[in-house]
């Protein structure tokens, strides 16, 4: 039986490019995305009061996976959130959530147009016996936006007609109250730098295991 023995290079390089390979295929790692937005109170329920006022400043995080998927409408996409609405916070909750991308829909107004769309359940503390039960966020283009309704990052700013987002409260007997307003920021959140530095690094490793090794051979040679 013949025994075929791999030599130092193939040693290193091969579990190094293996673990390469599983980082970049992990759905955990490659499809999920965040962003942060900023924005202003338009509109607060009485009974949020004062808790939650117009002049409240307004800040958030979104997080959803964004592997491609065709459809128009994405259930369970939506991994985390946050709204800061003054001294307020709300967050994700484990229940129904969504992303929608909808073309040629009415936008309200008589507009037809383009939404992106997310949706999710919500918690938080409770303001006058109302407690978040969902958070949800348009954003309308009058006219064509989208080429396709495929899952996809959601458009631009600038690219928009209007934005909305909303954040609605429930209290025991089922009544409903609300806070809105719109958007005047929305950025992508780059990866985590310890994420980018240990890919660089593995890199690293592997072009200098790979030139040690050669540089090794040609002494011994």
């Amino acid at each position: 039986m013949e025994i075929i023995k791999q030599g130092p290079l193939k040693r290193i390089l091969l579990p190094a490019i293996t673990l390469c390979v599983l980082l970049l295929q992990s759905p955990a790692h490659a499809a999920l995305v965040s962003y942060s937005f900023t924005g202003s109170v338009g509109q607060v329920n009485g009974a949020l009061l004062p808790t939650i006022n117009p002049t409240s400043s307004v800040s958030g995080t979104f997080q959803f996976d964004n592997t491609l998927a065709t459809g128009g409408n994405y259930p369970g996409v939506v991994t985390n959130m946050t709204l800061s609405v003054g001294g307020y916070t709300s967050s994700y909750a484990p229940g129904a959530n969504t992303v929608s991308v909808l073309k040629g829909i009415d936008l309200g107004g008589g507009m037809l147009g383009d939404r992106w769309r997310l949706v999710t359940a919500a918690t938080g503390a409770a303001v006058n016996g109302y407690t978040p039960s969902s958070f949800d966020l348009n954003l309308d283009r009058e006219g064509s936006l989208f080429a396709n309704t495929n899952l996809q990052n959601p458009p631009s700013l600038s690219s928009l007609t209007g934005t909305r987002w909303r954040l609605v409260f429930e209290n025991a007997q089922g009544d409903l109250v609300r806070v809105q307003g719109s958007l005047n920021k929305l950025t992508a959140v780059p990866l985590p730098a310890a994420v980018i530095l240990f890919g660089a690094g593995l890199i690293s490793l592997v072009g200098l295991g790979a030139g040690g090794l050669r540089n090794l051979q040609r002494t011994q040679a």
